[in-house]
Order: C-alpha cells, then structure tokens, then sequence
C-alpha cells in the first residue's frame, strides 16, 4: 500500500470532504430560498437588465476579462518560471508569495477606498493588471517574469473587494444571482480556449494581455458613466436647493 508524497494532502483532503459531506446530507437542511421561488430573476429579465443598463454589461466585461485572464494566469505561471537545464523551482515557496501579495492587495484596497471610488480603482487595477501581463508577453526573463506575477498577484488582492462593492451598487438585488451567472458564460468560454487550441506561453498571454486590454477599456468607460452619474446628481440636488431657497426667499 503507497502512501505519502507529494499528493498525500490532497488524499487527507478527499478523506475530509467525504467526512464533510456526510455531515451535511444528514444534519442540514435544504434552503428553497424565497417563497415565491424568485429571489435569483428570471432568465430573461435578466438578459433585458444587462441590455438596458450600459454599466452592467460594461461592470460583467470587467469581471468576465479580469477573472478570465485570472484563472488562465493560474494554469501557466508554472511553465513560466521554469528555465531548460536549471533545477525545478520552488513552486511551493513562490506561491506562498503569492498569496502574500495577494493579501497585501487586499489591505492596500481598504486605504485607497478612504480616497478614490470603486471605479477609479478598478481602472488602476485592470490597467497595472494588463502591464504585468504584456511584461510576460515581452520579456523572458524568469526574475522579471516573477517580480510581474506579484504584482498581478496584488492586483488580485485589490480587485475582489473592489468588485464586490461595484457589484453590490450596480447589479439589481432581485436579480443578483441570475446576473453573476450570466458574467460567468464568456468567462468560461474564454479560460477554456487556450487549454483546448494548447497555446503557448507567448500566445496564451498575448491573449490575457488583449482581454485585459478590453477590462481596461471598459473600465475607464464605466468610470465616465458613474462620474457622469454623480454629477447629474449633485447639479439636481443643487437645483432643488435653489428652487427652495427661492420659495423661502420674500
């Protein structure tokens, strides 16, 4: 009987699952949710929300480009840090580093949120996002190649939190869940296509690097929307305040 090596975690963790799932078919019961059964929206109301509202499609573009060019960056870091003739990197160090960063992205989220909106942040993440990839494209060197790993890493970090607060405001509360599927379609099509065709490294992220080049894109034009938003506002807002004024006024 083998035990042990290097995928002796992941069998204790199949033992844990089971245990796990044991537990919940026999001590949980089922959530139905909302009584009228319409807490998600229905498939076409749905679809008419995306379509009537620019800055839900334009908020599912960043979210299906960034994740998508995510999980693709997932599947190919390793191969990218790896050198013909040279000893086998220390993955479990390096992404240990990661996570890090990661970590620090999302503190680093917190403080620029006291100064910049949601939407400023996402048009700084998408864009530093899509440089740390187009280094990869261009350079082949596994230190600088590494250096622009963290940095997206840390652009992950800054990128969950800012979405869900874009989210939260933007995506209707009624038709939430249905909305977030929908995101995921293309964003699927999408991280499958480089693992079916068996790109290369140079191909896959040249392909991250115009995908993050579309978040970029619609990023900055959903900045516009919502600070074109918020001054229609505050010139209404003002408006009632002279109209008040003027009524108050002998």
């Amino acid at each position: 009987l083998h035990y042990g090596g290097y995928i002796a975690p992941f069998d204790l963790a199949n033992v844990v699952l089971v245990l796990c799932m044991i537990y919940i078919s026999t001590k949980w019961s089922e959530n139905y949710g909302a009584a009228d059964g319409q807490s998600g929206g229905s498939f076409g109301k749905a679809v008419g929300a995306i379509c009537d509202d620019k800055k839900i499609l334009v908020c599912g573009l960043i979210c299906s480009s960034f994740e998508s060019s995510m999980f693709i960056f997932v599947f190919n870091w390793t191969p990218c840090l790896m050198e013909p003739d040279q000893p086998v990197p220390p993955f479990g160090h390096i992404f240990t580093g990661f996570m890090i960063f990661c970590l620090l992205g999302t503190r680093v989220y917190s403080y620029l949120a006291k100064t910049l909106a949601a939407e400023q942040i996402g048009a700084l993440v998408m864009a530093v996002s899509m440089a740390c990839h187009l280094t990869v494209y261009l350079v082949e060197s596994v230190q600088v190649r590494f250096v622009a790993f963290l940095a997206f890493e840390a652009c992950v970090g800054l990128y969950f939190p800012m979405m869900g607060t874009l989210k939260g405001d933007i995506v209707p509360e009624d038709m939430r869940s249905t909305i977030y599927n929908l995101y995921r379609l293309p964003l699927n099509v999408i991280v499958l296509m480089p693992l079916l065709l068996n790109f290369s490294i140079s191909t896959t992220f040249a392909v991250t690097t115009a995908i993050l080049a579309v978040a970029v894109t619609s990023a900055f034009a959903l900045t516009g929307m919502r600070t074109n938003k918020k001054n229609l506002e505050l010139q209404a807002l003002r408006h009632d305040s002279d109209d008040n004024n003027s009524l108050v006024s002998p």
